[in-house]
């Protein structure tokens, strides 16, 4: 498996009127693709809005140039273990009283911060790695946000009536084969994309996203994800998203 690389956090700072807010915790969040990267800027970029605070500062992790279309989550995982100073460049585990010095993220707490990693259950065979992926995360405090099928579960849970739909139908996800899901749809799109574009105009799969379109409803989205799995082990085979507690936690 090619290794991926995640860029330096870029520097930022929130400022009140008299002073620079100084901040009580970061999330660093690392996620498969362009959509989800957009997604959590936004949240980065409307916190008062989103009602979290000033000093909960969040970090969206990119991948390096070149690198943007590796996106397995055993990636992903390696990636923040190498960032955070835990395996050196060969995978192989570096002595706990090592890791600070060892840590590429300068302002990282390991007490206090969060590390997220932010995937889909549906990625292609994904159950040969997820024991090991749950498995590694738990031994270096980082937290599994999975989506099952997809993030565009989550996207859809932004709009009205979740439950309208078929659980079993979003579950499975299918293609639009013949047109058997939807008449005017391409044959080469999914369920769930499909009804995402329906409710949030210009929405392409892969592409980041016009975050002002879903940025009124996320408190919706947080509320309708708890009619569903909410729980990562979980999500390994029920239907549901753990992107709302995500958001939660960031308000806490």
């Amino acid at each position: 498996m090619e290794r991926l690389n995640l860029r330096t956090p870029k520097p930022y700072h929130f400022e009140s009127e008299s002073e620079t807010i100084e901040p009580r915790i970061r999330f660093y969040c690392v996620s498969e693709g362009a959509t989800e990267e957009s997604y959590f800027y936004g949240i980065r970029n409307n916190k008062i809005e989103l009602h979290i605070k000033n000093d909960v500062f969040i970090e969206v992790i990119e991948k390096q140039e070149g690198q943007e279309t590796l996106s397995h989550p055993m990636q992903l995982v390696k990636a923040c273990l190498f960032q955070m100073g835990r395996i050196d460049l060969e995978g192989n585990q570096i002595p706990e009283d090592k890791w600070k010095e060892n840590c590429k993220w300068n302002d990282f707490d390991m007490y206090i911060d969060k590390v997220c990693i932010i995937f889909d259950r549906d990625y292609r065979k994904l159950e040969e790695s997820l024991d090991t992926i749950f498995d590694l995360c738990s031994q270096h405090g980082i937290s599994v946000i999975m989506s099952n099928p997809n993030f565009e579960l989550w996207l859809l849970m932004h709009f009205p009536n979740i439950k309208q739909y078929s659980s079993e139908m979003l579950l499975e996800n299918k293609k639009n084969l013949r047109h058997q899901l939807f008449q005017d749809a391409s044959i080469k799109k999914k369920y769930l994309e499909i009804l995402v574009s329906q409710n949030a105009d210009g929405y392409s799969k892969g592409s980041r996203i016009r975050f002002e379109r879903f940025l009124p409803l996320v408190d919706n989205a947080v509320e309708q994800a708890k009619l569903y799995s909410e729980d990562s082990r979980d999500l390994i085979n029920e239907l549901g998203t753990s992107v709302g507690k995500l958001i939660e936690s960031m308000r806490s």
